[in-house]
């Protein structure tokens, strides 16, 4: 099994998978592979570009806050923060200045509607504004409807003007043990339950599977690829990833611009 990061791994710069990854990747699921993507996305961020690929049947999403079986559409594992550390949470965050935050919950992802703002952000590619405009519900009371349903957050994300706002939220929540909180861009927060996490979520479905830790290649560039790069038998970095991330790797692959995922399986698996 393949476990591939989207954004900085399997994505260029442009948000773009190449024909010559698309190919490979296709390869590696006629050769009997399970490959899927890892992703801190919600279901509904899935890029169509991947999911076309034949034989693509499975996604971990929201940073392993929940798998779908991408057939029916439907979770076959979820590991969401309960609602009571979800009201928390939000309570914490809410009135950061410059900051935005929303709930990933069904896989979906809401947002408060006069948050829309966010997306401005000078340092947000925009190819990345697209997809956020094209993947966000927007409400305009997010916490009562979440509090209608007791809904618990399988991912919350924020949105920082400053980074020194970024960081003094990052040091208050993790402060917690029940969260996982990790970065995945210069202006980010990604906030999940402390049992969840890409690591878990893959050998969570190789176990559904009957694949073991062993025959799991994972491929990732940043913090919130960490637990996967872990936790899998051969962890895969990408030539773009920071050095800290560098450390957790097997192997250091080319960069995201240079086809790096598609050298990688092509040496280790194609060969």
């Amino acid at each position: 099994m393949i476990g591939l990061d989207l954004d900085g791994t399997v994505f260029n710069d442009e948000k773009k998978i190449t024909a010559h990854t698309k190919e490979v990747l296709a390869a590696a699921i006629r050769r009997g592979i399970v490959v899927l993507p890892a992703t801190g996305r919600p279901q509904s961020g899935l890029p169509e570009e991947f999911l076309e690929i034949p034989g693509v049947r499975y996604a971990v999403t929201s940073n392993g806050g929940r798998i779908v079986d991408l057939e029916s559409g439907e979770a076959v594992y979820e590991c969401r923060m309960p609602w009571e550390l979800t009201q928390q949470v939000i309570r914490q965050v809410r009135d950061v200045p410059g900051s935005v935050w929303e709930v990933y919950c069904d896989g979906k992802c809401l947002v408060e509607k006069e948050e829309y703002r966010y997306i401005e952000h000078p340092l947000m590619p925009q190819a990345l504004k697209d997809y956020i405009r094209k993947s966000r519900i927007y409400v305009p009371k997010l916490t009562e409807k979440l509090r209608e349903n007791r809904a618990g957050a399988e991912k919350m994300h924020m949105l920082f003007e400053r980074t020194e706002d970024r960081d003094g939220t990052l040091e208050l929540l993790r402060q917690n043990q029940d969260l996982q909180v990790s970065i995945a861009a210069p202006f980010n927060l990604e906030i999940n339950y402390a049992r969840a996490g890409k690591g878990k979520g893959l050998l969570e479905l190789g176990r559904l599977l009957g694949i073991r830790r062993e025959e799991i290649m994972a491929c990732g560039d940043s913090w919130n690829d960490w637990t996967m790069l872990k936790s899998v038998g051969f962890p895969v970095v990408m030539g773009n990833a920071d050095p800290e991330t560098k450390k957790l790797g097997a192997f250091i692959t080319r960069s995201n611009e240079e086809d790096g995922v598609a050298y990688a399986i092509e040496k280790f698996i194609l060969h």
